[in-house]
C-alpha cells in the first residue's frame, strides 16, 4: 500500500495497485479453498457453517469455525492500531503502511514455509480438521490484514478481498457508463470510478483462475506465489514512502490530512 490521496485514488497510475491487490487476494481465496475446502477473503459462509454444526450437535466443531471469522476481523484490528494514530498532527508524518504489509508478506512466507516441510499436507489437510482450521485461520488473519489495510487507506472506496459489495456497486453504476459524463443521478461518480471496480472484480478472478491452473501443480508452493508477489507490494511501499518523506523533508511539504 502507498499513500495516495483520495482524488487521486481511481486514475490510471494507481489502477495497477488495486489490480495487483486484487489479483493476490484472489488467489490466496482460491487456494485456500482447493487446498483446505474454505473461501478466506470473506467471512459471509463462516456464520452459516457454524449454524449447521450447532444444528448437527457438532458443537466442538462449531467453536473452531467461529474462531475463523474472529481472526479476519483480527486483521483489522491490528491494522487499526497500527495505522489509525493521531498522525496528522506533527508536519511531515505519513501512516506507516510498511509495517502492516510487512506482516502480511511475513505471514504468507510462514504459510509457505510450513507447507514446504509438510506442516500443512494437501493430502491430509481435509482429514485433520486442527491442521486445517489453522491454515484457514492464518489465511483469513491476511485477508483480514490486506483488507483492512486497503480499506482504511482510501476511505473504504477501494475494495480488493471480496465481490459482493463489489458487484453490487458495479450493477448500480454501470448504466452510467453509457450516459453522459456528469448526467443526473441520485449518486453521482465519474465512469472511471465504476472501471476501476470491473478491473478489480476481473483481477480478482484472474489471480482465482491462476490458482486454480497451477495448485495442481505446484500444490502448496502457489503459496510461495503470494509471498513473492507481497514481496514486491512491501518493497513498493517501503520506497514510496521513503521517497515521500524525503520529498517532504526537503521542500518542507505537509501531506493533506486525508487519513490515507
Amino acid at each position: 500500500m502507498i499513500h495516495v490521496e483520495v482524488k487521486d485514488l481511481y486514475e490510471k497510475s494507481y489502477v495497477w495497485l488495486w489490480s495487483v491487490l486484487s489479483f493476490k487476494a484472489g488467489m490466496i481465496n482460491a487456494a485456500g479453498f482447493l487446498i483446505a475446502g474454505s473461501f478466506v477473503s470473506h467471512v459471509t459462509g463462516f456464520g452459516t457453517q457454524v449454524g449447521i454444526s450447532l444444528g448437527h450437535q457438532d458443537y466442538a466443531f462449531g467453536v473452531e469455525l467461529l474462531v475463523i471469522p474472529i481472526f479476519f476481523i483480527l486483521g483489522g484490528v491490528i491494522t487499526s492500531l497500527v495505522l489509525d494514530r493521531k498522525w496528522g498532527e506533527e508536519p511531515g508524518t505519513i501512516p506507516n503502511y510498511p509495517i502492516v504489509q510487512s506482516l502480511i508478506t511475513f505471514l504468507l512466507g510462514l504459510v509457505a514455509i510450513l507447507s514446504s516441510v509438510g506442516f500443512f499436507n494437501q493430502m491430509t489437510l481435509k482429514e485433520n480438521r486442527a491442521e486445517m482450521i489453522f491454515l484457514i485461520a492464518v489465511l483469513c488473519l491476511i485477508c483480514g490484514l490486506k483488507n483492512g489495510l486497503t480499506t482504511w487507506a482510501t476511505h473504504g472506496k477501494i475494495r480488493t478481498t471480496h465481490l459482493t459489495g463489489l458487484s453490487t456497486d458495479i450493477g448500480l453504476h454501470f448504466p452510467k457508463l453509457f450516459r453522459a459524463e456528469g448526467s443526473a443521478s441520485r449518486y453521482p461518480e465519474m465512469r472511471k470510478v465504476n472501471k476501476v471496480r470491473i478491473i478489480t472484480l476481473i483481477s480478482f478472478s484472474l489471480g482465482s483462475c491462476l490458482a486454480a491452473l497451477l495448485i495442481p501443480i505446484l500444490g502448496n508452493k502457489i503459496f510461495y506465489l503470494s509471498f513473492f508477489i507481497s514481496l514486491l507490494l512491501w518493497v513498493t511501499s517501503v520506497t514510496h514512502r521513503q521517497r515521500l518523506l524525503s520529498k517532504i523533508n526537503n521542500n518542507g511539504i505537509v501531506p493533506i490530512q486525508q487519513g490515507v
